[in-house]
This record gives C-alpha cells, sequence and structure tokens, in this order.
C-alpha cells in the first residue's frame, strides 16, 4: 500500500467495515451499555472503540488479528484511552471557555469604546475562533490511534503523536470528515427515521419503564452502525498519516519481503 487519495481512505475504509461488518457491530453494540455505568464504564468504552481501531488497521496492512488478540493490547490500556478523551475535552472546553469569554467582553465591554465598530470586530474574532476550534479538534482527532496501534503510548503522549502526525494534514482531513459525511447523510438519516418511528410506534402500546428500557436498547442498536464505521475509516486515516509521515508502507513491504 502507498498514501492514499481522499476517495481512496473512505472506499477503505467502506469496505473493511463492509467485510467485517458482523464482527464489529457486535463488538460496539457489546461496547454502549458500558456507557452507562460512569468512569469504569467509560473507560470500558473508549477500549472497545480501540479495539475496532486496531482490528481496522490490521486488516489494512494486511496482518490480520482475531479479536481476542487485538483484546490484549486494547484491554490493560484501557485507563488510556480514557485519560486521552479526558484530556481532549479538557482541551477543547477550555477553549470553549475561552471563546465565551472572549465573547462576554465583545458583547459588553467593547461596545463602550469601539462603538457600531465592535460588532465588525465580533464578527470577525467569532470567525477567527471557530476556524481555530475546527482546527485544533482535527489536530487531536487521532489521539486514541496510537494507542490502539503503537506500544509505549499514554494519554498524554497520544496527544503529541497525533499532534505530530495532523501536522501539515489539517485541511485534508477536513475534506475526508466532509465528504465522509455527505456520502454517509442519507444512511444517518434512514436509520434515525426507523427509529424515531419505532419509538413513536412503541410509545402508544409500552408502560413507560419498558418503553425506556426499548428505547435505550434502539439508540444503541443505530449507534453501534456507525461507531465501527467512524473507527474504520479515521484507522485508514492513521495508515495515511504514518505513511506519507513515516513511510509505514515502505516499512511493512520490507519486512513482508524479508518473510
Amino acid at each position: 500500500m502507498k498514501p492514499l487519495s481522499v476517495g481512496n481512505i473512505i472506499s477503505a475504509g467502506l469496505r473493511v467495515y463492509r467485510d467485517h461488518f458482523q464482527v464489529y457491530y457486535l463488538i460496539a453494540l457489546k461496547g454502549y451499555p458500558w456507557i452507562i455505568i460512569p468512569i469504569y464504564g467509560w473507560a470500558k468504552f473508549s477500549a472497545m472503540a480501540g479495539l475496532l481501531s486496531r482490528l481496522a488497521f490490521h486488516e489494512i496492512i494486511e496482518r490480520p488479528e482475531t479479536v481476542t488478540q487485538a483484546s490484549r493490547h486494547t484491554n490493560p490500556r484501557m485507563w488510556s484511552f480514557l485519560g486521552a478523551y479526558v484530556l481532549v475535552f479538557l482541551i477543547l472546553a477550555g477553549t470553549v471557555i475561552g471563546g465565551s469569554i472572549l465573547f462576554f467582553i465583545l458583547t459588553f465591554v467593547l461596545p463602550f469604546a469601539l462603538g457600531r465598530l465592535s460588532i465588525w470586530v465580533g464578527v470577525l474574532l467569532g470567525f477567527v475562533f471557530a476556524v481555530a476550534y475546527i482546527w485544533l479538534s482535527v489536530r487531536l482527532s487521532i489521539t486514541e490511534m496510537p494507542i490502539a496501534i503503537e506500544d509505549n503510548v499514554n494519554a498524554g503522549s497520544a496527544i503529541g503523536r497525533s499532534w505530530q502526525l495532523t501536522k501539515g494534514y489539517v485541511g485534508r482531513l477536513m475534506l475526508i470528515g466532509f465528504v465522509a459525511f455527505l456520502l454517509l447523510l442519507p444512511l444517518y438519516l434512514g436509520v434515525g427515521l426507523i427509529r424515531l418511528l419505532l419509538e413513536w410506534t412503541l410509545g402508544n402500546i409500552l408502560p413507560e419503564f419498558l418503553y425506556t428500557i426499548v428505547v435505550l436498547g434502539l439508540n444503541f442498536a443505530s449507534s453501534a452502525l456507525f461507531l465501527p464505521l467512524g473507527q474504520t475509516i479515521k484507522a485508514v486515516m492513521y495508515y495515511d498519516l504514518r505513511s506519507r509521515r513515516e513511510g509505514i508502507g515502505l516499512q511493512l513491504n520490507s519486512h513482508h519481503q524479508s518473510r
């Protein structure tokens, strides 16, 4: 394999997901109920998402692992996965808080100093903040991938690894995300519509307590369709970034030839 185009990244992710749909879907379906349990359950769910990424990545490099083999790597790292998600959340939340403070200053302080000009300053700075937030989100978007795939990576170093690999490729990654969103939007809408119709129908025939449980199950079942797909596409993106920056494709080719 070699560095991939935007279309190839999405099609490769879809192909891997299609070929292993049953296995990936069942992993995601088993993972979602863990969300109900605070802390430990969140860590467990994070590890299962990492498991999906690892399985997909090893399919991409043609060195497939079984679920048991991949779990031996991801399960002991579940706290690292959770720690990475928490750190990313805190970074992005801090950015939002900073933007809110800026909004307050623009709304209540600057008008006294700049008059009507403060409106245009506010619009400009709001645009800059939105771009900065998206840019930061993309730079941190593959933080869990090094934990799932590489050795000796913890939550902190995973953030640094994501920062390193995505440098110079923010626009490309945004394009991949946008194209994938457009391609999958009909599926999102279709699944969402079916779920709403089922919820409306069941709401008229089931007791409230049982209805709540069924709706929760429907949400888990529908969400489990998309988690593996997202993690698979992200695994292809991670491969492509490492191929472009570190020549991982050449390394794997040399490994196969030596065998």
